[in-house]
């Protein structure tokens, strides 16, 4: 099968295929380990325990079917429903660039002369495309990692980004979940006072930007989905085409200030203008 958003098969793992499997072509990944294993006796897995009292799930397939997804979703989604009430704790989900921060990027294209580089997930649904042609272009016009960094320590917060997070952090958790990398981040997390998650540069000897690492499949979705599971009420709020999952997968979720193309696309999201209404729209969700 072909990898998907619903698929992986990852056979350059060491313990690949995990389980026993008749078809390594369907052996599903996505799901390394199984989300639902918390849930004791209501995953509905062909589990056993041991004499010990060891959840075991070792006969168990079920994660590594080509239609987990699906399935373990629907669960998650079932789970979530019946306790619902008891998720008070509030988690808010921010994207960094676009909403917090300038777009470095875009910074770098301004200060270095190369307006190819001022493409952003605003403007491509494709991380991978649109890394590959960030490498090339620092590449081509000798764009290393230290150059980067000097433009980013010459920047600043958006407008009223320090206040918000001052007032948010008063009535919420706050997750910084970003596609940008821990280079860049260090700086900017001093500017804003609080922590990113984010992905890896590769950088060679010369500080060359050679490839990336990204932190986990689908990050900023992921990462969303681990926060519900631990039993937080989610929010979470971006710009870009790549917070399009971690929006759908949060409990609420709005856009700020996106592009045109990305609001028509996806006309079912509710959307602000400005952190100031992202705030009283968090603040009512909040209360309400």
């Amino acid at each position: 099968m072909e990898n998907s958003s619903s698929f992986f098969c990852n056979k350059d793992c060491k313990y690949f295929p995990c389980h026993e499997t008749k078809d390594p072509d369907s052996f599903n990944c996505l799901f390394c380990y199984c989300p639902l294993y918390s849930y004791g006796e209501m995953c509905g897995g062909h589990f056993k325990y041991s004499k010990r009292g060891i959840k075991s799930c070792i006969d168990c397939s079920i994660p590594h079917h080509p239609n987990s997804a699906e399935y373990i979703n629907a669960k998650l989604k079932e789970f979530n429903a019946a306790k619902t009430d008891e998720r008070s704790q509030l988690m808010v989900c921010l994207d960094l660039e676009g909403v917090l921060f300038p777009e470095i990027w875009e910074a770098v294209a301004e200060e270095k002369g190369v307006p190819e580089l001022k493409r952003t997930t605003r403007d491509d649904p494709s991380y991978d495309r649109l890394m590959s042609s960030r490498m090339e272009l620092c590449k081509e016009h000798g764009i290393k990692l230290q150059d980067i960094l000097a433009v980013i320590e010459r920047m600043e917060p958006l407008p009223g980004a320090l206040e918000f997070l001052k007032k948010l952090q008063s009535i919420a958790s706050v997750a910084i979940i970003s596609d940008t990398f821990e280079q860049f981040a260090k700086p900017v997390e001093k500017k804003l006072g609080i922590g990113i998650y984010c992905n890896t540069l590769q950088v060679d000897e010369e500080g060359n930007i050679t490839g990336y690492s990204m932190r986990c499949r689908d990050t900023k979705t992921t990462t969303v989905k681990g926060f519900k599971a631990m039993g937080y009420f989610v929010i979470a709020s971006g710009d870009s085409y790549n917070d399009i999952g971690m929006i759908g997968a949060a409990d609420k979720g709005f856009f700020i200030h996106p592009p045109a193309a990305v609001k028509d696309e996806f006309p079912a999201v509710e959307t602000v203008g400005s952190l100031d209404e992202l705030y009283e729209k968090i603040l009512q969700e909040k209360n309400g």
